[in-house]
């Protein structure tokens, strides 16, 4: 195992998101692109995970019911950044609690639209197309954060057997990709083989 050091964490995580984008073939916008880098920056981790233990449809509620429109801003978009950090960097973690990931999508795409709203009017009036974007095509940046971790973590025998599940569950191309990576050649089974590899 190679451990490596990065003096700046920021160009280490536009290189690997650029990575990601290039390998799905996704264009975005350059500030999104921007936001994206600082939201892996910012490493929300522990943090977001414990967002969690409160309710998506809870916090949204909490925010229409916030009075201050800078105030109600800052909710949307911590909630929105928590819910793509969790899809793409603990979507384990979810299935493991019984929370659909289509549930935290909705909910995050959701509070990103409340924050467009809110930042078209605000001195943040440049993050309303960012969080437009955001919120329009959630699921497709969850997936590319997920991206990003696979190519961060650490490989343990674990890792390969939880990517090869996932694989099996999804029939997935960029899983199967991914697997290759790491010496796995997974094949679907005959309609006469039961037996997957």
């Amino acid at each position: 195992m190679t451990i490596e050091a990065h003096q700046d964490l920021q160009a280490y995580f536009h290189g690997r998101l650029g990575q990601a984008l290039k390998r799905r073939a996704l264009c975005i916008a350059a500030h999104t692109e921007f936001y994206l880098v600082q939201l892996l920056n910012r490493a929300l981790g522990a943090a977001a995970v414990e967002a969690i233990s409160r309710p998506f449809v809870q916090r949204l509620a909490d925010g229409v019911e916030i009075e201050d429109a800078g105030k109600r801003l800052r909710h949307f978009r911590e909630m929105g950044d928590d819910a793509l950090y969790i899809c793409g960097f603990f979507s384990d973690h979810l299935r493991g609690r019984g929370i659909s990931k289509q549930y935290v999508v909705t909910m995050g795409g959701s509070a990103y639209r409340e924050a467009s709203g809110l930042a078209r009017w605000s001195a943040e009036s440049q993050f309303s197309e960012t969080f437009l974007e955001l919120a329009s095509r959630f699921d497709t940046f969850a997936t590319v954060l997920d991206d990003v971790r696979e190519e961060t973590s650490m490989r343990t025998p674990q890792d390969i057997i939880r990517l090869y599940d996932r694989w099996r569950q999804t029939g997935s191309p960029v899983l199967a990709e991914r697997l290759r990576d790491q010496g796995v050649f997974p094949q679907l089974p005959d309609d006469d083989d039961e037996t997957v590899h």
